[in-house]
């Protein structure tokens, strides 16, 4: 998987092809115009010029559509975010934990794919209703599972998170496969006894080889798993209980 700083792909985008216009009428200007043109450029280089530049227009041009650079972002980041999430199955009326694991390994693509634009990412509105599809999914089997409301809600913003970080993370390391807080802590046990603490330095010495990514990401997943498995059980019990009172 390529994570660098690149042009997100466009294969799966449905709308208009993009080319720079030529002399004559202007090039008519539509979301879907916008969005083409902006995902064929670095997403840490996008403005609101670069995306005029490749559709041939003046910037001024863009502000009815997206209004300035920030809705340009996020407009990109719902396109890439819907994309992702369409091409993922998310099980409907299966198990929970499947469910569960779809959405958060699709959650942790897109985040991938959208590089610098990672920071914009917010729950979307009225024009990302598409990203919104596989959250009811998630929901509706948590509460299937015999979660309450809040407890359902309370879940997909933890697992939403985590995916957001996972993705963050696979990022960074592609920059720098060693976690920020390894140096700082190894130099601190240079200066300790040597025998001070053992267990510690074979966890920094084990990320300071392998990165914290190697198999984090899965074991945290799998860790919010059985954690909801117990209180998914917990719930169950109650029921039965309060059904033999």
């Amino acid at each position: 998987m390529n994570v660098g700083s690149k042009a997100i792909d466009v294969s799966g985008f449905h709308g208009d092809v993009v080319a720079p216009r030529t002399r004559g009428r202007p090039a008519r200007i539509s979301r879907e115009r916008i969005i083409a043109a902006a995902r064929t450029i670095a997403p840490e280089a996008l403005t609101m010029q670069k995306v005029a530049d490749v559709l041939g227009v003046d910037p001024k041009a863009l502000n009815y559509h997206v209004g300035d650079r920030d809705g340009l972002r996020q407009l990109v980041v719902l396109d890439v975010f819907e994309s992702e999430l369409r091409r993922v199955k998310i099980p409907g009326g299966g198990d929970w934990r499947d469910v569960v694991r779809a959405y958060v390994h699709a959650l942790r693509e897109a985040t991938i794919k959208l590089g610098a634009l990672a920071v914009a990412i917010h729950l979307p509105g009225s024009q990302g209703l598409g990203a919104l599809d596989p959250v009811e999914s998630v929901l509706q089997a948590l509460v299937g599972a015999g979660l309450d409301i809040e407890q359902a809600g309370r879940t997909l913003t933890f697992v939403t998170e985590l995916a957001y970080a996972a993705g963050r993370d696979a990022l960074r390391m592609a920059e720098n496969p060693v976690h920020p807080d390894v140096p700082g802590i190894s130099a601190a046990l240079r200066s300790a006894a040597a025998d001070d603490f053992p267990v510690l330095r074979q966890v920094v010495a084990a990320q300071g080889d392998a990165g914290p990514d190697e198999g984090q990401f899965e074991f945290s997943l799998e860790l919010v798993i059985a954690g909801l498995e117990q209180v998914v059980g917990s719930q169950s019990g109650n029921t039965i209980a309060r059904r033999r009172r």
